[in-house]
């Protein structure tokens, strides 16, 4: 799927090139192919972490499954193991832990050639209202 239609975001501030739902407004996955010309490379040719942390908050609302925006409310104990650089596949996951009305906890993880480089909690605010 594109993650355009279910994102409100549009380049250069989507940080998805894939998105895929695992399991219907549960789990989804998502993969963003980093080139040395990416704009949310650092100039030592490395992903910023902020830009991974988004990649992985984007994915969440996809997870989700609630059409439209929500507000980036919090990250919980989120931690970085590795980096992510220019050649690489940036995979990264989330899964619904659980949602009060419109505000939903995830646990979430980006991954390079297998191994986790970032892994965390992420929380999301939809507007009931919309």
């Amino acid at each position: 799927m594109r993650p355009y239609d279910h994102l409100p975001h549009r380049h250069p501030f989507i940080m998805l090139d894939t998105a895929e739902v695992v399991e219907e407004s549960r789990r989804a996955k998502g993969t963003r192919l980093l080139s040395s010309a990416d704009p949310v490379l650092l100039p030592d040719g490395t992903m910023a972490q902020a830009y991974i942390i988004e990649a992985m908050a984007q994915i969440s609302g996809i997870a989700s499954g609630r059409k439209g925006g929500s507000l980036f409310a919090a990250i919980n104990g989120l931690s970085f193991s590795g980096t992510a650089m220019a050649g690489d596949t940036l995979e990264v996951e989330s899964t619904v832990e659980r949602n009060i009305g419109g505000l939903y906890s995830f646990t979430a993880r980006a991954i390079v050639a297998g191994d986790i480089i970032a892994e965390g909690g992420i929380l999301l605010h939809f507007d009931e209202s919309a």
